[in-house]
């Protein structure tokens, strides 16, 4: 996987302190798939990218535990500065998928946790703890006809 090589690149090149390359590979990942991967970002171990890692967002205060999947248009950002003093930012488990357009934020000053095992479905949102195994779906959308909401009991039927 492409995106997955220049990421690794860009985050050794960072950790060696060469800015220059890791802002290159930055920019070449941005370029060809649309990605932001940051090279602060941690690996705990293997990441997969679906469809290529298309659209992904990922923020430099982010800690990714072994076998984590990440489907496409996925964001995971915080409101912590990267370079900023403490443990803030994402943690994801273990295992964890992340599903298509899911958006997973931190909140200032705190550290966001994905539990192990835990499913972010396709187009959740997610400012809250996640525990392990857990499924998180979004909500539905709701129905209007002719600029009128339609009442619940409605849509389920």
């Amino acid at each position: 996987m492409l995106a997955l090589r220049l990421w690794k690149l860009s985050m050794w090149c960072h950790r060696h302190r060469l800015r220059l390359g890791a802002r290159l590979f930055k920019s070449l990942i941005f370029i060809g798939f649309g990605a932001i991967l940051e090279p602060e970002v941690q690996l705990e171990g293997h990441v997969n990218f679906a469809h290529r890692g298309l659209g992904v967002v990922i923020h430099g205060n982010t800690v990714l535990g072994d076998w984590v999947q990440i489907w496409q248009y996925a964001t995971i950002g915080s409101n912590n500065d990267k370079n900023g003093p403490g443990e803030t930012g994402v943690r994801i488990g273990r295992n964890a998928v992340i599903g298509a357009h899911a958006l997973i934020m931190c909140p200032y000053g705190r550290t966001l946790t994905i539990g192990e095992r835990a499913v972010i479905g396709a187009g959740a949102v997610v400012v809250d703890d996640v525990p392990p195994a857990a499924v998180v779906r979004a909500a539905p959308s709701p129905i209007t006809l002719e600029g009128q909401p339609v009442p619940c009991d409605a849509q389920a039927g």
